[in-house]
């Protein structure tokens, strides 16, 4: 039975949401281990491979913990998130076998695959549950819920959920105007829905495209140093180049020193030898001379 829902307190900041009622405690998470057990298990890796918060949040998730559970419908916490998210309806269900009609039934249908066009608001008054959803890459992400816990599902996100090993769990469901549990189990025809289509824009293809945008940057990132390292090789080459340059120049410069020099050895050569020539001219000349007087 629908129950109209009249908070009167003023909502939290979006900066408040998702944070817990009290202490630090985040709700658990982690991914889904497909072995042959019994749903209601854990089916966690060994060893645990843990989900962060922040990345519930960015699937769309959204989850608050140790929310008081006396006296809920004055609780000052729980009514500003309502108050904050529009839920103005909320109605109370227990899952178990003697207070659900067509127990095996209606869990078995939990379990499957599916979406809604609304949220999926789940307050947790007693016992432990678990919600599966799908992670950005398809893989399954287990989340426990229980006494005092909050959990929003968006709209068109595929999920299911399952009782522990217990088979109790007591919830208050909230909606956004007037309740509706329609499920719109996996397959082509709930893939096609607007409301599908919507989540895969919003959330999950931006993931994609933030990450290709990232590994783009990356490439950038690799290309430029790629060519930084080619340009500081190109100038290393140039500087080799000019210092072979400039080493054949001193070579060159060192070769005319030489040839400079032996050109100069051999202009003394001439000049002297002539010198040599004419003392031994005058020597001879004067001996005629003396002959001859």
């Amino acid at each position: 039975m629908a129950i109209e829902l009249a908070p009167t307190i003023v909502g939290p900041s979006k900066q408040e949401l998702g944070k817990t009622a009290s202490g630090s405690v985040p709700i658990r998470a982690w991914y889904y281990n497909p072995t042959d057990d019994p749903p209601s298990h854990p089916h966690q890796y060994t060893p645990n491979r843990e989900v962060s918060v922040e990345h519930l949040i960015e699937l769309g998730v959204l989850t608050w913990t140790q929310i008081e559970t006396e006296d809920y419908h004055t609780n000052e916490f729980l009514n500003n998130i309502k108050v904050d998210r529009s839920y103005n309806y909320g109605e109370v269900l227990t899952v178990a076998p003697d207070r659900l009609n067509n127990f095996e039934a209606l869990t078995q249908k939990f379990f499957t695959e599916h979406l809604h066009e609304e949220e999926e608001i789940r307050f947790i008054l007693d016992g432990i549950g678990y919600e599966d959803v799908k992670d950005f890459d398809g893989q399954w992400i287990r989340i426990e819920i229980k006494k005092g816990d909050l959990i929003v599902l968006p709209p068109g996100m595929y999920h299911r959920f399952t009782l522990d090993e217990n088979n109790y769990l007591k919830a208050l469901l909230l909606y956004q105007g007037k309740p509706c549990r329609i499920q719109f189990d996996q397959g082509p025809d709930a893939d096609a829905m607007e409301v599908r289509k919507r989540y895969l824009e919003s959330v999950l293809l931006c993931k994609q495209n933030g990450d290709i945008k990232d590994n783009q940057l990356e490439n950038i990132s690799y290309e430029d140093k790629t060519k930084d390292d080619q340009l500081e090789n190109k100038s290393y080459e140039d500087k080799n180049k000019d210092d072979q340059l400039e080493n054949k120049s001193y070579e060159d410069t060192k070769d005319d020193q030489l040839e400079s020099k032996s050109d100069e050895e051999d202009d003394v050569s001439v000049v002297y030898t002539p010198t040599i020539h004419s003392l031994e001219l005058a020597t001879t000349n004067m001996s005629f001379q003396a002959m001859t007087v």
